[in-house]
């Protein structure tokens, strides 16, 4: 699908045509891959509501190279998949990431801009502060050789070392005025409420919170409800036809 600024070549595909209409980057969470059944069946959700939906792996995951680092260099990966759309004439572009892919597309939108519109999914807003246990299996596994090991098996490349870059809290309120939509789980097990409501606070307008009941962690949430909510939000924000 495309290459890096730093040299990783990204596997991916399209669903939709090109042209001028609006496109969507679907970007998955750790562990994730573009052909995922959640992710796939979200990124057909997503193509029904009139957007043409660009969908990859991250570095480190799936058939794309390098390693991955957890959303700090993956804001060059979205990067990448930014210039192809753009290459293929859309006028419009919304990024939506779950977790990883969450903490990427806010990076990215906050670092590098050029991106019409940003929804994150499940997303942290601190590298630290996360006291469940599903972030402790993560730690175990990110952070000792057998982790690692067992990683690669599911088809992960983990690094032996990371450099903590800027966290989406830092950089969220950078965005503004690119519109934010920021959806999290009130029952999600990995990042609770607080992670969503610190990154509300601290991004600029125009922006929207949507807290959900029953929705679990990123990939746990996706739904045809889900893809509409995006889809009317896109149309809101960019005030153009938003169904084929």
């Amino acid at each position: 699908m495309a290459t890096t600024s730093d040299g990783v070549d990204l596997v991916g595909t399209r669903l939709g045509s090109t042209g001028l209409g609006p496109a969507a980057i679907l970007c998955h969470g750790f562990t994730g891959w573009h052909t995922k059944p959640r992710y796939a069946r979200l990124a057909e959700g997503l193509a029904g509501q009139g957007l043409t939906v660009f969908a990859f792996d991250f570095r480190g995951h799936g058939g794309s190279g390098g390693e991955t680092t957890y959303g700090a260099l993956e804001v060059e990966d979205v990067q990448a998949v930014v210039d192809r759309v753009r290459s293929e004439g859309h006028e419009k572009v919304v990024t939506i990431g779950a977790s990883m892919g969450g903490v990427a597309v806010l990076r990215h939108a906050g670092l590098l801009g050029g991106v019409d519109a940003v929804v994150a999914i499940s997303s942290p807003a601190r590298w630290e502060g996360h006291r469940s246990d599903a972030i402790r299996r993560m730690q175990w596994m990110t952070g000792t050789p057998r982790g690692r090991r067992l990683a690669r098996l599911i088809g992960v490349r983990l690094p032996s070392t990371w450099d903590r870059p800027e966290s989406p809290e830092d950089v969220v309120g950078k965005i503004a005025p690119v519109p934010l939509l920021l959806v999290h789980g009130r029952d999600d097990h990995f990042f609770d409420e607080e992670e969503a409501w610190r990154l509300y606070r601290a991004a600029g307008e125009p922006k929207r919170l949507l807290l959900a009941g029953r929705f679990g962690h990123a990939e746990d949430g996706f739904s045809p409800e889900l893809a509409e909510r995006i889809g009317r939000f896109v149309h809101e924000a960019w005030e153009v036809p938003w169904r084929t």
